[in-house]
């Protein structure tokens, strides 16, 4: 079963979406985002002024909109969407 990209897109980020500046151990759950998507994040982070998980949290939508291809293209749909979940627990622990 094929789904419209429109419906992958919104439910790939429909929710939280941060990437961590700071080291791992100031936040442990960042280890878990999927290293393809970090550089598109990272970026994406970047361009939207955020240099913080707080800021990029509180910017997500900027953030997500910035990221989504990069994301796609770097990782697929499949572990975009593990990015995804990966970045809301960042942002539920840490921001």
């Amino acid at each position: 079963m094929q789904f419209p990209t429109s419906l992958l897109v919104a439910a790939l980020f429909g929710t939280a979406f941060a990437h961590p500046q700071a080291a791992p151990t100031d936040c442990p759950q960042t280890s878990a985002i999927p290293t393809c998507g970090a550089p598109c994040i990272t970026s994406a982070a970047s361009a939207v002024g955020c240099s913080d998980i707080a800021c990029q949290c509180a910017s997500s939508d900027a953030v997500q909109a910035s990221a989504l291809s990069c994301v796609i293209g770097n990782c697929g749909i499949e572990t975009a969407l593990k990015v995804r979940d990966a970045a809301a627990a960042v942002c539920t622990a840490c921001a």
